[in-house]
């Protein structure tokens, strides 16, 4: 039920945008459930069951571009969709934060999903004009942020959602 709910949500947003001389939304994700702390650790069953959830939920969300870092899990995350899209994500710095940033806002006429992690998130938002994130804590993975610009501008507003619910 609650992934029916985000789905809904997310569709309604992106339906709304269409509707107005369609401006981008950006999509942004923290790397799902992952093995251990280890600073390379892959993902988990967990993890995985949410990449793939992920990307059914966005599969018509009509992405033109996905974002993600060099570290393996954020890859591993992006992989499902990136398959069903057919097309390989972009790998990026995860501390180039105004280099991503600057990417984004080049291309506001586009949806483009961002896989990054708890500590990066709120600054690419915060950097992208929507104000502050709360941190993210490190055992929470299903937020799922929507960003719109603002019509004209490269600024805008961010809708929190939550994702696919992959704790038993």
């Amino acid at each position: 039920m609650k992934f029916l709910a985000s789905a809904l949500a997310v569709l309604i947003l992106a339906g709304a945008t269409y509707a107005q001389e369609h401006s981008g939304l950006v999509f942004l994700v923290r790397h799902a459930e992952k093995q251990s702390q280890e600073k390379d650790a892959l993902l988990n069953k967990e993890g995985r069951q949410r990449a793939k959830c992920l990307s059914h939920l966005l599969a018509e969300a009509e992405i033109k571009k996905i974002f993600v870092t060099e570290v393996e899990r954020t890859q591993q995350t992006a992989d499902p969709l990136a398959k069903i899209l057919g097309f390989k994500p972009v790998v990026m710095n995860p501390y180039d934060i105004q280099g991503l940033i600057s990417q984004l806002q080049a291309d506001t006429t586009s949806n483009i999903l961002v896989v990054a992690h708890s500590d990066t998130l709120p600054k690419i938002l915060t950097g992208l004009g929507a104000g502050q994130i709360p941190k993210i804590s490190e055992t929470e993975f299903d937020r799922l942020f929507v960003f719109h610009y603002n019509e004209g501008s490269k600024q805008g507003t961010v809708t929190l959602l939550r994702y696919c619910d992959c704790n038993p």
